[in-house]
C-alpha cells in the first residue's frame, strides 16, 4: 500500500519558491527551484540547494540569473556534469505579464562539475522554444521543447518537440510529438520504448505519447483532465504520474472533483468529461497509477495553493524522494500565487 513516510520543509525565506527539479551528484543531494516575488514575476532566477543527509540543505549557487523572468529550472547529472536548463522570459513591456503582449522565451543551459562554481548561461535550441523536460537515456541527453516560431508568439496550443543531444548543449529535433503540448516529462522502459506524459498545450487535456526508436512514430492516448507539470517515473514495477491536480467542484450527482478521485475514491480519469468540469476549488500535489486506460489516484503530499512541479530521485531503499512546492504553510490571499511559497521534500513507498 502507498504511503509517505515523511514530509518536509527545507527551504523558506518569504519570497515565491517554485518548480524544483532534483539530482544526485558526487555525493550530494542537489535540487533547483525558481526564487521571485510571485508565481510570475521579472527578477526570477534559478537557486540550487544541496544536501548531504537530505535533513540539512545549504543554498549553494544561482546558477541562471539573466535578463528576464528566469523559470521552470530542469537538472540533469552525468558522471562528471551538472547541467540545469531554465525557460527566459523577456518582455518589450516589462509590466505586462502572463499572456499580455509579445514576449519572447529561450531556454538557456548552465553546468557544474561540482554543484557550487557554475558556468554562464548560455542559449540552447532555438528561440520560440522552451526545453521544459530533459533527461539520459540510450547514452544521450533528451529533452522536450514546446512552442512556436517567435512570429507566433500567441498561436494556441503550442507543438511539442522531442530533441537529442550528445553533449548536453547542442540540441537537434528527432520528431514533433504533438501540435498540442506544453510541459512534459519522459521515461525510456527496459525495452527501449519511450513514454511521455504531457500537460495539453489547450490545458484541458492529459496525455500520454509512446514510440519505439527511433522515437519518430507517436501513439497518443488523452487521458483526460489536464495535469499541470506531469513527472512520469517508475516505482515497483509499476508507472506512476506526479503532478498538481485541480480539485473542482462537483457538477453533478456521483461527479469527479479531479483527476482519477470521485469523493476520494480511485477512479479512472478516462471515466470523466474533461470538456465541462466543475470550478477549481483547491489545488494539490498528487500521485497517480497509470493503468491502460486511464490513471487512478493514489495520494496527495501535504500541499494546497500553488503547488507541484515535482522533481524526483529514487533511494537506495527503494523509496522515492520527491521535491516540490507548496503554500499549504503560509497564509494566502485570494490571488494565491502572489504570496510565498516554500520547497519541500518527501520520502513516499509506493
Amino acid at each position: 500500500m502507498a504511503k509517505i513516510e515523511w514530509v518536509r520543509r527545507i527551504y523558506e525565506d518569504g519570497w515565491h519558491n517554485a518548480f524544483t527539479d532534483f539530482q544526485f551528484f558526487r555525493g550530494r543531494y542537489h535540487i533547483c527551484f525558481r526564487n521571485g516575488l510571485s508565481h510570475v514575476s521579472p527578477e526570477g532566477k534559478a537557486v540550487v540547494i544541496a544536501s548531504n543527509d537530505l535533513v540539512d540543505w545549504k543554498r549553494t549557487a544561482v546558477p541562471v540569473n539573466t535578463t528576464g523572468d528566469d523559470r521552470d529550472p530542469h537538472m540533469v547529472a552525468t558522471e562528471d556534469r551538472l547541467f540545469l536548463y531554465a525557460g527566459n522570459v523577456t518582455r518589450p513591456d516589462p509590466v505586462q505579464h502572463g499572456d499580455e503582449g509579445p514576449r519572447l522565451i529561450r531556454t538557456v543551459c548552465s553546468f557544474s562539475e561540482d554543484g557550487e562554481a557554475w558556468t554562464e548561461p548560455r542559449q540552447v535550441y532555438r528561440d520560440g522554444y522552451w526545453l521544459w523536460g530533459v533527461g539520459r537515456g540510450n547514452n544521450r541527453f533528451y529533452g522536450l521543447a514546446y512552442g512556436n516560431e517567435p512570429a507566433e508568439w500567441n498561436r494556441k496550443p503550442t507543438e511539442l518537440h522531442l530533441l537529442q543531444s550528445a553533449d548536453g548543449l547542442d540540441w537537434e529535433r528527432v520528431s514533433v510529438v504533438t501540435q498540442n503540448g506544453s510541459e512534459a516529462t519522459f521515461r525510456i522502459t527496459d525495452a527501449g520504448t519511450m513514454r511521455i506524459a504531457i500537460r495539453g498545450g489547450d490545458e484541458k487535456r492529459f496525455t500520454l505519447a509512446s514510440a519505439d526508436p527511433p522515437y519518430t512514430d507517436w501513439r497518443l492516448q488523452d487521458l483526460g483532465y489536464v495535469i499541470p507539470a506531469p513527472r512520469l517515473v517508475e516505482a515497483a514495477g509499476r508507472e506512476y504520474v506526479i503532478g498538481r491536480q485541480h480539485v473542482r467542484e462537483p457538477i453533478g450527482p456521483g461527479a469527479s472533483v479531479g483527476p482519477g478521485s470521485s469523493g476520494g475514491r480511485p477512479r479512472s480519469v478516462g471515466s470523466v468529461d474533461a470538456n465541462e468540469p466543475g470550478r477549481i476549488i483547491e489545488r494539490r500535489t498528487s500521485i497517480w497509477r497509470v493503468e491502460e486506460d486511464g490513471v487512478v489516484h493514489v495520494l496527495d503530499l501535504p500541499s494546497g495553493g500553488d503547488t507541484s512541479y515535482v522533481g524526483a530521485v529514487h533511494h537506495d531503499d527503494g523509496a522515492l524522494l520527491l521535491s516540490y512546492y507548496s503554500q499549504h504553510e503560509v497564509e494566502t490571499g485570494e490571488q494565491h500565487f502572489l504570496y510565498p511559497a516554500n520547497i519541500y521534500l518527501a520520502k513516499v513507498r509506493l
